[in-house]
């Protein structure tokens, strides 16, 4: 009986210790710092599903994702200013519900009619040397990295989305920057055009 208490005891004690651990690490994250940023990225790559059952102790799932994005756009931006090679992934459902560009196989293919800002868009990261594809699902992300092999990659998501895509970066060695829609719902969504724009020309 003492030992299942110790035993519960120390398992609490561990999990006291791990969600304070959590909570200051988001406040430095917030402060632009990062601890312990080599166990932390190990942690976030591979232990995301466990990271994430303890987050929602103290947060939701949507905040968990947040911080994760946060998180990869600190750790892998120094890394990222330094490649060659980098393209842009813009989602489909940022387009107007009337956009009149089609579906390709490298995804859909901007006429630049002024119906939405994501031709701005396109615009910007093509001076800065980056490859763009707006793409309608993650399928197409994992075509473009076998057929492009990038050295970084710049992606424009929902929270869920973007958090497990550079998630998947991250595991393949691969820098990546995130900026997360502002509304999502799969049509209409909408992105801080200014902000991103001002990240593009500072990368």
């Amino acid at each position: 009986q003492i030992v299942g208490v110790m035993t519960i005891t120390i398992f609490a004690l561990a999990l006291i210790s791990f969600i304070l651990i959590l909570i200051i690490g988001y406040i430095l994250l917030k402060k632009n710092k990062l601890i312990f940023p080599n166990l932390a990225l190990c942690l976030m790559d591979n232990l995301y599903s466990i990271l994430l059952k303890l987050f929602l102790l103290i947060g939701t799932e949507d905040t968990f994702y947040r911080v994760g994005i946060e998180f990869y756009n600190k750790y892998y931006e120094d890394k990222f200013k330094q490649a060659k090679k980098r393209v842009l992934i813009l989602p489909h459902c940022l387009r107007d519900t009337k956009c009149p560009a089609k579906l390709t196989p490298k995804g859909v293919e901007c006429i630049f009619c002024n119906r939405c800002r994501v031709g701005e868009i396109i615009k910007v990261a093509e001076e800065k040397g980056y490859k763009v594809y707006i793409v309608p699902g993650s399928t197409f992300l994992k075509r473009i990295l076998k057929e492009e092999k990038p050295d970084a990659v710049f992606g424009v998501a929902c929270n869920r989305d973007l958090f497990y895509g550079m998630n998947m970066l991250s595991r393949k060695g691969i820098p990546s920057q995130g900026q997360p829609l502002l509304r999502d719902g799969c049509i209409n969504t909408l992105v801080d055009v200014d902000e991103l724009i001002t990240r593009l020309n500072s990368l």
